[in-house]
C-alpha cells in the first residue's frame, strides 16, 4: 500500500511536468510579427478623351512586398490645368480644351502623375427624312444643333431627303428637325463618333403663322422696331435669333404675338444682314434684316484755300473715315478747276488751279466738294480781287 506522503510526491512531481509541457506547448504556438506593407510608386494609366469627352483613369499602387493594388477609387485626384482638363473623385478625367496637362492620384502620400494630351476632334451628322404618312422623302428640311457645342449649326436636306452636317464637336447636343406644315421633332444625342440620324415627320395641324414683314431695311444708326405674327388659332410662339447684334424683347407668346427688337449700330461702311426666327409647333417663319453701312466722313488738310488775284494752283490730301470708302471731288465754280484726284478710294490727294481774277469789285468764293458713301465734305477757296 502507497503511503500518502509518497502519493503526494508523485502528485506533485506529475503537475510540474504538467506544467512545464504547458509553457513548452504555448512557446511552439508564438509566430513572428510581420511588418505591414507600405507604399511604393503609384502608376496613373488611362486614355486622353477629346474635348468635350470623358475617360476613366486608373490608379494601381505598387506596395512595398512586391504586390499591387488598385487604389483608384481611394486616391486623390488631380488636374494640372482645370481649364484643359478635369478629373473626379472618381478618376473620370473630361476633355475641356485643347492643350497638355498631368493627371496625378496620390495615395498614402504617394503620387503618381500621367501627361495627357487633349484634342479637339470633329463628328460628322447625316441622315434622311421622311413623312409619316406617306413615306416618301423631304427635301428642304432645316436640321439644326438646338443645344451643346455647336449650338446654332445648320443645314437643309437636298432633293433626295439627305443631310449632312460637318464639323460637329463632341458632346451632348439636341438636333431639330423643322419645317412650315410639320411638328419640329428634337433628338438627343452624346456625339463621340460620325453618326447617322434618320427623321420620321409628322404633319402639324392647326397651327400657321403670319408675320407682318418678313424683310425689313434699317439705318446704319440702328435702333428699336418690332413687327406682328398672327396665327388663326391661339398657337404659342417662340422668338431667336443668332444674329449677335440683334437684341430680342419678348420671346414668346401666343397669337396675335408682338415682336419688339434692338439693332446696334454699324460702324462700318459694309452693310450687313441678320435675322429673327419665328417658331411655332408646325413651323417657323424669318424676318430678314439688312442694315445699312454708315456713312463715310472726310478729313482734308489743308481744311481750305485763299489766293490773290494772281491765281495759281494748289492741293489737299482726302483721309476718309473708312479705307473702303470711295469718294469723288467736284468744283461748283468754273475759275476753280481740279486737275488731278477727282476720284479716289481710301487716301488721295487733290490737286487744283485757281484762274486770274480781274476786274472784280470784291472777294470770290468757291468750293470743292467731296462726296462719297452717304458723306460729304467742302474744301472752300477765296480769291480777292
Amino acid at each position: 500500500m502507497i503511503s500518502l506522503k509518497s502519493r503526494a510526491r508523485t502528485l506533485g512531481v506529475a503537475s510540474l511536468i504538467a506544467t512545464a509541457a504547458a509553457c513548452s506547448s504555448n512557446k511552439s504556438t508564438d509566430t513572428p510579427t510581420t511588418p505591414t506593407a507600405t507604399v511604393s510608386s503609384i502608376a496613373v494609366a488611362g486614355t486622353a478623351p477629346n474635348v468635350g469627352l470623358t475617360a476613366q483613369f486608373t490608379a494601381t499602387a505598387t506596395m512595398s512586398n512586391g504586390t499591387t493594388q488598385n487604389v483608384t477609387s481611394q486616391a486623390t485626384w488631380q488636374s494640372s490645368n482645370t481649364s484643359i482638363a478635369t478629373v473626379n473623385a472618381a478618376g473620370i478625367v473630361t476633355g475641356v480644351a485643347p492643350g497638355d496637362v498631368d493627371i496625378s492620384a496620390t495615395f498614402q502620400s504617394v503620387a503618381g502623375r500621367q501627361r495627357i494630351t487633349v484634342v479637339v476632334r470633329t463628328f460628322t451628322l447625316t441622315g434622311l427624312v421622311t413623312d409619316a404618312t406617306s413615306g416618301g422623302i423631304l427635301p428642304n428640311i432645316n436640321i439644326q444643333i438646338t443645344s451643346g457645342p455647336r449650338t446654332g449649326a445648320s443645314t437643309k436636306t437636298d432633293a433626295t431627303g439627305n443631310y449632312t452636317l460637318g464639323g460637329l464637336e463632341a458632346g451632348a447636343i439636341t438636333v431639330t428637325a423643322s419645317a412650315v406644315s410639320y411638328d419640329n421633332q428634337d433628338k438627343a444625342l452624346t456625339l463621340i463618333a460620325d453618326t447617322k440620324v434618320d427623321w420620321v415627320l409628322v404633319r402639324a395641324r392647326g397651327c400657321t403663322y403670319t408675320l407682318s414683314v418678313t424683310s425689313q431695311t434699317i439705318p446704319a444708326a440702328g435702333g428699336s422696331f418690332s413687327f406682328t405674327a398672327t396665327s388663326g388659332d391661339a398657337c404659342s410662339w417662340s422668338a431667336s435669333t443668332a444674329t449677335p447684334w440683334i437684341t430680342l424683347g419678348a420671346t414668346s407668346g401666343n397669337s396675335p404675338g408682338t415682336i419688339t427688337w434692338t439693332a446696334a449700330a454699324n460702324t462700318v461702311i459694309t452693310p450687313r444682314t441678320g435675322s429673327i426666327r419665328v417658331s411655332w409647333t408646325g413651323g417657323f417663319a424669318d424676318l430678314t434684316i439688312t442694315q445699312s453701312g454708315a456713312a463715310c466722313s472726310f478729313t482734308l488738310n489743308p481744311q481750305g484755300g485763299s489766293f490773290t488775284n494772281t491765281g495759281g494752283t494748289g492741293s489737299f490730301t482726302v483721309t476718309p473715315s473708312d479705307a473702303a470708302c470711295s469718294w469723288t471731288s467736284t468744283s461748283d465754280s468754273p475759275w476753280l478747276t481740279i486737275s488731278s484726284g477727282q476720284s479716289g478710294t481710301g487716301n488721295g490727294t487733290v490737286s487744283y488751279s485757281v484762274a486770274v481774277y480781274s476786274g472784280g469789285t470784291g472777294p470770290r468764293a468757291g468750293t470743292i466738294g467731296i462726296t462719297g458713301g452717304g458723306g460729304f465734305r467742302g474744301f472752300p477757296v477765296q480769291q480777292q480781287p
